[in-house]
């Protein structure tokens, strides 16, 4: 079996990004006109609270605005024959599945937020400490995620699948998928704070680091048999 090795995937993706400068300021643009509603719904402001409410629910074009991201990332990574319209292609393509995985998602993260607010707050010295593990599931989830819309993109299979095989390279590979995680947290961290870098690069460099990742990370299992349960489904 292959070892995941750091630095190719960091410099490659840095590689990849440069290269296709022109199609990374189009694919962040482009989903950065989609997130702008939702921003002014959670921004504070004078706005009604009906209208809030409108603009709140275009959360659900997020999830397929960024697969069509990871869909051009990888086509482009691959070297692939890329149009811009193969991004409308997949927003279409991944609209229900990609908005159902980021509901469950939320909900997760909802859930863990909760549960870490709920223990804290017990006087327990025990619990309190015990508490500190909804934090770790949490970045967790943070790692997991790098791989869910690459996965889905790549194989085109279902949720359950996603979130398995998600799970597992995250398991399998934790040390390089974690370094990934807070270096792509980082980079967005930058982008937000200078303003420009969320509408120019924000989503074009995490989807080129995350396809990277996850392709990077696929090589190391090349070489392994197949399930026979996968070959037939």
């Amino acid at each position: 079996m292959k070892k995941v090795q750091l630095w190719p995937i960091i410099k490659g993706a840095f590689i990849d990004i440069y290269d296709n400068l022109g199609w990374v300021l189009f694919v962040s643009a482009i989903w950065f006109g989609f997130a702008i509603p939702f921003m002014f719904a959670i921004l504070p402001g004078q706005l009604p609270i009906f209208l809030r409410i409108l603009l709140g629910t275009s959360v659900i074009f997020l999830g397929p605005a960024t697969a069509g991201a990871y869909y051009l990332a990888n086509r482009l990574i691959k070297r692939e024959s890329i149009e811009w319209r193969y991004y409308f292609f997949a927003f279409k393509k991944y609209f229900l599945i990609v908005v159902a995985l980021i509901v469950i998602f939320i909900l997760a993260i909802v859930i863990i937020v909760v549960d870490f607010m709920f223990y804290s707050q017990i006087q327990n010295i025990a619990i309190r400490i015990l508490s500190i593990l909804w934090l770790y599931i949490l970045i967790f989830l943070g790692v997991m995620q790098t791989y869910m819309f690459p996965l889905l993109i790549e194989q085109d299979t279902g949720i359950k699948k996603v979130i398995v095989r998600s799970f597992l390279l995250s398991i399998d590979n934790i040390g390089v998928s974690l370094v990934i995680f807070l270096l792509v947290v980082a980079l967005s961290a930058v982008c937000i704070i200078t303003g420009v870098g969320a509408l120019l690069l924000l989503m074009g460099m995490k989807s080129f680091f995350d396809t990277k990742t996850f392709l990077s990370v696929m090589e190391k299992y090349e070489d392994l048999p197949t399930p026979q349960k996968d070959k037939e489904g």
